[in-house]
C-alpha cells in the first residue's frame, strides 16, 4: 500500500492505455535511456515517449494485453528506483 502511495505522488494523468509519470529523476538522460530500453520491452506497451527536459515520460499500452495490476506493481518497483536515484542511493534497475 505504501508503495503505491509513493508511486501516486509521481502519476500526473492516468486513462486507460494511458499514464504519465513526472520523476526529477527522468531529467537525467543515463536514467531516461535504461528506463526506455526496460519499459518499451514490456509486453503491452505500445510506446514510451520522454522529456529529460521536464523529467516526464507518457507511457501508451494495450491494458489487454498489460493489466492494471501489473502496470502498479512495475510503476511501484519503478519509483523506488528513481527515487534512490534521485537521493544518490544505490539503486539497481527494475526487472519488467
Amino acid at each position: 500500500m505504501l508503495n503505491s502511495l509513493r508511486l501516486l505522488k509521481y502519476v500526473t494523468s492516468f486513462s486507460d492505455g494511458r499514464v504519465r509519470i513526472r520523476h526529477p529523476a527522468l531529467r537525467r538522460e543515463a536514467v531516461a535511456a535504461t528506463a526506455r530500453e526496460k519499459l518499451a520491452a514490456i509486453d503491452g506497451v505500445l510506446s514510451v515517449d520522454f522529456n529529460t527536459l521536464s523529467g516526464s515520460v507518457l507511457i501508451l499500452y494495450d491494458s489487454a494485453r498489460l493489466p492494471k495490476e501489473r502496470l502498479v506493481a512495475v510503476g511501484e518497483a519503478w519509483a523506488d528506483y528513481l527515487d534512490a536515484v534521485q537521493a544518490g542511493r544505490p539503486a539497481h534497475v527494475p526487472d519488467c
